[in-house]
């Protein structure tokens, strides 16, 4: 019988183990716990693209949801206290109510009017008041927050505070681009979420990556060598989107050689999968992180890409043969696009694994783009 490929590398799928990320969901289900005003209830998910943030909500809203919680899951987009409200009355449609009349049990499902009018406020007030009478409660969750206005998330928070006074049980966790994250709460930003319980979504040490791979080949019963392990480890740089994808192409290529049929990863299957997967992630994150950028920002990035280590803003200009200054603009482009991070005060390095790799291997194509040589 044909194995089905337990790994998922599509954006946002639940991966068949959640490797690195334990000390999140402990705190989380801890804040469920420990009731009103917790920590773990409040809290902002910050790291680049493809470390595993919109997996790690999802794991969090099934955590709520086996404690009998409703959640309400939304990606920023414009008028995003109207879509919360809107995500709210689908799930709070029907309401079911039990009456006692002369020891009859009477029994029915009342259809209620939509809620067209209600403010944020009044929405989340109205079903997390009535799931904490019950003794459960809300989850808001909210991706990409990077990409909504300080208006509509100042009015999120104002509501959430609120709610939180009124000690209703409401949960609320959101998501983004660590850059983006802290330009949405900085000065002109919500004082109320700048309190939330910060969770910076680092690489995974590779013996955890080790761990999470070998689970999930034995669990589907295929076995495999600590040094063929430890090289499929080692090809993630701990990179959450990395551990699926080298996952998924390693299994892919044993598939190939045994026809579908095999109970054992091979060396050969490992550097196959890994070749295949580093492609995939070039194409797909690497090249995606770095498309349309101008070309003060293109050379900024091939400049940066002579230096193994950090790289000197200062040598950096040096090397384009213009004043650091006029190097500030893209600079900040690079950072708020998390292609780059700064490391200390006057050196940046690269955000994702093996963007200096590819940018080297690449340079002649890319500058080609703006009419450079190479």
């Amino acid at each position: 019988m044909r194995k089905v490929n337990p790994f998922k590398p599509t954006a946002g799928a639940e991966p068949p183990v959640l490797a690195g990320r334990d000390a999140v969901l402990d705190d989380f289900e801890i804040g469920l716990e420990e009731g009103v005003g917790a920590p773990g209830r409040l809290m902002r998910i910050t790291g680049p693209r493809g470390s595993g943030k919109t997996v790690l909500l999802t794991e969090l809203g099934d955590i709520a949801r086996q404690r009998g919680w409703r959640v309400v899951d939304v990606t920023a987009a414009e008028h995003l206290p109207q879509l919360i409200c809107r995500r709210l009355e689908k799930t709070d449609s029907v309401d079911y109510s039990v009456e006692l009349d002369l020891m009859v049990v009477k029994a029915k499902a009342q259809k209620e009017e939509p809620h067209r009018t209600e403010d944020i406020y009044e929405a989340l007030e109205r079903v997390a008041g009535k799931l904490t009478e019950k003794g459960k409660g809300l989850l808001v969750t909210i991706d990409e927050i990077q990409d909504a206005s300080v208006e509509d998330v100042r009015e999120i928070a104002v509501a959430i505070q609120h709610l939180i006074r009124e000690r209703r049980n409401i949960a609320f966790v959101f998501a983004g681009l660590t850059a983006g994250v802290m330009n949405l709460l900085g000065e002109d930003g919500p004082t109320f979420l700048r309190r939330a319980y910060p969770k910076e979504l680092d690489t995974i040490p590779v013996g955890e990556v080790e761990a999470a791979l070998r689970a999930t080949f034995e669990k589907n019963g295929v076995r495999i060598d600590e040094g063929a392990l430890a090289t499929a480890a080692d090809s993630t740089a701990g990179y959450a989107y990395l551990i699926q994808l080298v996952g998924y192409n390693i299994w892919r290529a044993a598939q190939v050689r045994g026809g579908g049929e095999f109970d054992a990863i091979s060396a050969e299957d490992v550097e196959k999968g890994v070749a295949v997967a580093r492609r995939e992630f070039e194409r797909t994150v690497l090249e995606t992180a770095i498309a349309h950028l101008p070309k003060t920002a293109m050379e900024y990035l091939v400049a940066m890409s002579e230096d193994v280590l950090a790289s000197s803003t200062g040598e950096i200009a040096s090397r384009l043969g213009v004043p650091a200054s006029s190097l500030s603009t893209a600079r900040k482009l690079l950072v708020s696009r998390q292609v780059i991070e700064p490391t200390a005060r006057g050196y940046v390095g690269f955000s994702i694994p093996f963007m200096r790799e590819y940018l080297i291997e690449n340079r002649e194509a890319l500058l080609a783009r703006y009419g450079v040589e190479g």
